[in-house]
């Protein structure tokens, strides 16, 4: 899909409460109008767009922009330009996003002098579906997350530091032609694991231990995210019992996946699994999230969201169980719904992964 049949789609959302739009989330002015810089917004009214930037972006958003909106390269202040279109436009009453933060927001009611109308997520209820321009990004961050994955898997070795894991990590990404990681590499090794969200730290992995390794690319401004759980050497009965459970919850959730179920119905599947193998405490978060142009993007697998799963989103699955003081396992893939099944975006198998030394 093209960006102006995206926003004509915003259009077509457009409330009587309001004449135009003003798109200042960088994530939504790229999905708009294709724009990947930092100094960009975005005035769509009924039947114009116009784009405005500043000198430092005239030539990229000539090329990325393009004809998908009028583009003004201010030179005083954005707010300057800003009134002018909007009093050319003879706009009473303009669209904010929920995103903008408060100073924003104070600014622009006292230098544009017209009703500003918060929206709720208009442009963010558009991305919950990848077309298919979305879907060849996507399968491009995974495919150079999983190539990265299997990279690291021939250099990892007992007395790495986690930095030094999280680093090859991040550089054989980057090689392979990731824009930046996704969000900050998880490397947490040993107890460690136990925390759903470790940083990496100076301590050193050891044989006879739970890595969990939780990481993604970034290609075309579209974020992967993986989370593999693999373990130094022959993996302990326990390891097993707990990873075995982890793997069950996901494969159940995974088949409960589809088009139709309510959000929360899939987290409660994965739960019951892990609740009735006696772990239940230790799964303490949302099953799972959906992602795009960021990685953590409505609606959610979790127990608070009832949003009915539809065709064109994209899942994170990714339950997981934590113990203090021993450590934790979660396995985390990706699926994209499709009206008659799932297509897995993660190539590398979930199994148990014991490296030898």
């Amino acid at each position: 899909m093209n960006h102006i049949e995206r926003i004509k789609r915003l259009r077509g959302s457009f409330t009587e409460d309001f004449e135009a739009m003003l798109i200042t989330n960088p994530r939504n002015v790229r999905y708009l109008c294709g724009f990947s810089g930092s100094s960009g917004t975005m005035l769509i009214t009924c039947d114009r767009a116009v784009f405005f930037t500043d000198f430092r972006y005239q030539e990229q958003s000539a090329i990325q922009v393009g004809k998908t909106a009028r583009i003004v390269v201010f030179k005083k202040s954005l707010v300057d330009s800003l009134r002018k279109e909007i009093k050319k436009f003879k706009i009473t009453s303009l669209g904010i996003e929920k995103s903008m933060s408060l100073n924003l927001f104070l600014s622009y009611a006292e230098e544009l002098k017209i009703d500003l109308i918060p929206t709720q997520s208009l442009v963010e209820g558009l991305r919950e579906y990848k077309d298919v321009d979305e879907l060849v990004c996507l399968k491009k961050a995974f495919a150079i997350a999983d190539a990265a994955f299997a990279d690291l898997m021939k250099v990892i070795k007992p007395g790495m530091r986690e930095t030094e894991v999280a680093a090859h990590l991040e550089f054989f990404m980057k090689m392979r032609g990731s824009e930046m990681p996704s969000f900050d590499t998880i490397i947490a090794s040993g107890p460690n694991a136990s925390k759903p969200h470790a940083q990496p730290s100076s301590r050193k992995i050891k044989v006879g231990e739970m890595v969990k390794i939780d990481f993604g690319a970034v290609y075309g401004g579209y974020h992967s995210d993986m989370t593999r759980t693999i373990f130094m050497g022959k993996a302990t009965a326990k390891f097993k019992k707990v990873y075995n459970t982890v793997l069950e919850a996901q494969t159940a959730a995974v088949k409960a996946l589809k088009v139709g179920i309510a959000c929360n119905r899939v987290d409660a599947v994965a739960r019951k699994v892990i609740t009735d193998a006696g772990y239940g405490e230790y799964f303490g978060h949302g099953l799972g999230h959906s992602l795009g142009l960021d990685v953590h993007e409505a609606p959610a697998l979790n127990k608070k969201c009832k949003d009915k799963v539809e065709p064109g989103m994209a899942f994170t699955v990714e339950p997981g169980i934590y113990l203090p003081g021993w450590g934790g396992v979660r396995i985390e893939d990706v699926y994209v719904v499709k009206p008659d099944g799932l297509l897995r975006l993660t190539a590398t198998p979930n199994k148990l992964l014991e490296l030898d030394f």
